[in-house]
């Protein structure tokens, strides 16, 4: 009787490289297709938020009244932006000439849910000029204004 012939220990050893690559790659996968995808998820909501934000300013600057009151959230949580030096009830805001972006930034909160901040430079047609912070919240994966600017 003749029996198989020994296999040699470089061929073991490649088998077993194998299949340790393979289960690598397999995990490599398994973990890292759900990562990219959040990434991906929070960048699109994060040009959701900028498009939000962005059309709100130009309601602003347009002084379209309805329309930015209608971006708006609503419910307890709309704030109202401090300009400031402006608290009197019956002040308005000046007619914007132009908005800038001065930064952004992401939050997160377990009761008030998640969004993006924005720092925002409005320039006014008399020439002042004040910073504001602006918030975009995510609800039921719809962004809307949770801060508003009084005009």
């Amino acid at each position: 009787m003749s029996s198989p012939p020994p296999q040699s220990a470089p061929e073991n050893k490649r088998r077993r490289l194998g299949w340790a690559l393979a289960v690598v790659t397999a995990l490599l996968l398994l973990c890292g297709l759900p990562l990219e995808f959040a990434r991906h998820s929070h960048r699109n909501e994060s040009r959701e938020a900028d498009k939000e934000v962005g059309q709100y300013l130009i309601l602003i600057q347009g002084r379209d009244h309805a329309s930015a009151d209608a971006m708006l959230c609503g419910g307890d949580d709309t704030s109202v932006a401090k300009l400031p030096g402006r608290y009197q009830p019956d002040w308005q805001l000046p007619l914007v000439e132009s908005f800038t972006i001065v930064s952004t930034w992401d939050w997160s909160s377990v009761i008030d849910g998640h969004g993006r901040g924005y720092q925002v430079r409005l320039v006014f047609a008399e020439g002042s000029a004040t910073t504001v912070e602006l918030a975009v919240e995510v609800i039921a994966d719809d962004p809307c204004i949770a801060t508003e600017i009084p005009f």
